[in-house]
């Protein structure tokens, strides 16, 4: 993990009315405002037309995807995406706008271009939008303003400027591999145009951090390819396009956090694979990673959740994903290499190991393919044939090949052999076909107990469930010891902290409250490091900047490269987006505080088209403005976590997950 290169909306509330003991407990979870009845069925005739309370005048179909507000007493509670192809009934029109609603919902307004159909005709024209109507004979104020529709320009870029909080974000039609996008911006669309500053002009998507609201303005992108001497156009500027700020808004920041982290697993998805690469911009084109495409199928699973991407278009690409890595990609003992070339589905060499499997970074993938399997359970073919190579790829991992007893080696003391014993206590983290173990095994605490739990949970490859206490556990050092920090008695790992993404990537899946060391679940040790980390920023405020309200290290960039930073001497100050962001369902109060601050403070630099930037160091002036597959990958899920419980319960669903905690429970000493 050390070791990364420097360089449909019915189903939707259906499913969470199911999470729940009653419909009643569903809407609360959903909507904690509607508390009556009559409010409960407005929602309803939302989502369901059955549940209209008056006849449509005229039904007309969308051409473009919308934004559509969610209202309970003439108030906005929350906004739901309407995709193309909806229906929607024509109320009126006012000016350049139509006013529409949904099942009976109360009225919003939508651009005329999104409409398809002769809406015009046969409704007068107003100048504001008619008074909304509850299903009582009392009236209620019209509802805020959803997200403006983005306009798409007439040309070749195709780009659309979107509103967003503070800022405005603009996407537009890739142009081919190698091509880097210029973008300009103007107070009008005569100008005077100012060309913006892109840390990445590699992606088809940018996001303009204004830091205020209400701010308007126009944009023009033009694609460019490297000549012999310098930079030619490839596509020139584009029609100019106009979106203005929004205000801040607390509560919809994980969203947005959410849905960007979303897009990078779909907009950078390998042409050949669709699977992850390893980040962006600055990694060869056709490298793939294995466990940060394991986390970026979870990422396509929350874009489909929350409908930030159509179900079906999430379950084409990974379904994509899944059939590349069940028939080309090279696999050695049914696990993967760290890297794959995008074309061959060859392993490639990635630092000491070289063209080694890599068990960690398979059990990381496959925890993403067995999440999949539990979401995806539908009876289409396409559905069926995703949980069929799901399957397959979960079985085909010999777990039981890469345990390993340690031996002297006669010639050198100081060197340790490992050698195969299918009942050997102790996984060993990669196998190569010529130079077979590598000197790394798999102990804890680290990220890597996702080894044990699916070897253990095996039905076909299973290790002796023992092997955990006695090759996670490491009996001679334990997996921590106990201290007191900042006031707070904590026992797992060593030192004051460690790096927080040991308490994500495994427990993307497994549920943490589910498994517990020295008395407590590992849920309430991660409590417990959150804690730590955020006081122990705190107490170094005077010495960083930026440690008042930001806290959070792991495995991240830094000002001089890539390395696992954690509290000690060693930090200069540097704070990784993914630390805190992930770790959103142990301690919420002190994550979104962070959030906000990484976004009203520094969001000028720290935000980016796919979200918040690897990591900040403000006391030197400092932003790794990348973003690695890996440490991206566990944002959204985790955030979902939090906000739904959703991959606990898809993982500990599965019988890989239920197997492995029988079997751990079973073979627990007498002294555990």
């Amino acid at each position: 993990m050390f070791g990364v290169d420097k360089s449909g909306i019915t189903g939707k509330i259906t499913q969470l009315f199911r999470r729940e003991s009653s419909p009643r407990a569903g809407f609360m979870r959903i909507f904690p405002s509607i508390v009556s009845c009559r409010n409960a069925l407005l929602v309803l005739g939302l989502f369901y037309p059955s549940f209209a309370f008056a006849t449509a005048p005229k039904q007309a179909t969308l051409i473009a995807e919308v934004v559509a507000p969610i209202t309970a007493d003439g108030k906005q509670i929350g906004s739901v995406k309407l995709p193309a192809g909806s229906e929607v009934t024509v109320v009126s029109v006012q000016g350049d706008g139509v006013m529409v609603s949904r099942g009976g919902g109360e009225p919003f307004k939508v651009a005329k271009e999104a409409m398809q159909g002769d809406v015009l005709s046969g409704f007068p024209r107003t100048d504001s939008a008619p008074a909304a109507k509850s299903p009582t004979a009392s009236a209620s104020p019209a509802s805020p303003s959803p997200t403006p529709v983005a306009r798409t320009s007439g040309d070749a870029l195709a780009l659309q400027a979107r509103p967003g909080m503070l800022r405005v974000d603009l996407s537009w039609a890739p142009q081919g591999e190698g091509t880097r996008y210029e973008i300009r911006r103007a107070p009008s669309a005569q100008g005077p145009w100012s060309t913006l500053q892109n840390p990445t002009p590699e992606f088809r998507r940018f996001s303009d951090f204004i830091g205020k609201p209400g701010e308007r303005y126009f944009y023009q992108v033009r694609a460019m390819k490297a000549g012999k001497s310098n930079a030619v156009p490839l596509v020139d500027w584009s029609e100019p396009m106009e979106a203005t700020t929004l205000p801040y808004d607390r509560d919809k920041l994980m969203n947005d956090e959410q849905e960007a982290a979303v897009r990078f697993y779909v907009d950078e998805a390998l042409p050949a694979s669709g699977l992850s690469p390893e980040g962006r911009p600055g990694w060869g084109p056709t490298i793939t990673a294995i466990g940060a495409s394991g986390m970026g199928i979870e990422n396509i699973i929350v874009g489909v959740e929350r409908g930030f991407i159509p179900r079906q278009e999430g379950l084409d690409l990974i379904l994509r994903q899944l059939r590349f890595l069940d028939t080309k990609a090279e696999k050695q003992k049914g696990a993967f290499g760290h890297w794959m070339d995008d074309g061959s589905g060859e392993i490639k060499p990635f630092m000491n190991p070289g063209t080694s499997v890599d068990l960690v970074e398979t059990a990381f993938l496959i925890e993403g393919v067995i999440i999949a399997r539990e979401y995806f359970k539908g009876d289409t073919p396409e559905e069926k044939e995703l949980r069929e190579i799901a399957n397959r790829l979960s079985a085909n991992v010999e777990w039981d090949k890469f345990m390993a007893r340690a031996e002297k080696d006669p010639s050198n003391p100081k060197k340790t052999n490992w050698v195969h014993e299918t009942n050997a206590p102790v996984m060993i983290w990669h196998w190569h076909p010529v130079d077979g173990f590598s000197d790394v095994p798999v102990k804890g605490f680290n990220e890597a107990l996702m080894c044990y739990l699916l070897g253990i949970g095996s039905e076909t490859h299973p290790i002796n469930p023992q092997s955990y206490y006695e090759g996670w556990m490491d009996p001679q050092r334990g997996l921590g010891k106990a201290r007191e920090d900042f006031g707070i008695k904590h026992s797992l790992g060593y030192g004051v902290g460690w790096p927080l993404f040991f308490a994500h990537y495994t427990f993307i899946g497994y549920d943490p409250k589910q498994v517990s060391y020295d008395g407590k679940s590992y849920f309430d040790h991660f409590v417990d490091a959150c804690r730590i980390q955020q006081l122990y920023a705190k107490s170094r405020a005077g010495e960083f900047k930026g440690f008042d309200t930001l806290w959070g290290q792991a495995a991240s960039l830094y000002p001089k490269g890539y390395r696992p930073n954690e509290p000690g001497p060693r930090d200069d100050g540097t704070i990784a987006s993914t630390a805190a962001l992930s770790s959103m369902p142990y301690l919420p109060e002190a994550v979104i505080p962070c959030m906000e601050s990484m976004y009203l403070n520094y969001g000028d630099r720290l935000w980016g088209p796919y979200g918040f930037y690897n990591a900040i160091n403000p006391t030197q002036n400092w932003v790794g403005q990348k973003y690695i597959g890996i440490e991206l990958g566990p944002i959204a899920p985790m955030i979902e976590n939090y906000r739904s419980g959703l991959f606990w319960k898809l993982f500990m669903q599965s019988p890989e997950a239920r197997r492995a905690a029988k079997k751990i429970e079973e073979a627990k000493p007498a002294k555990q």
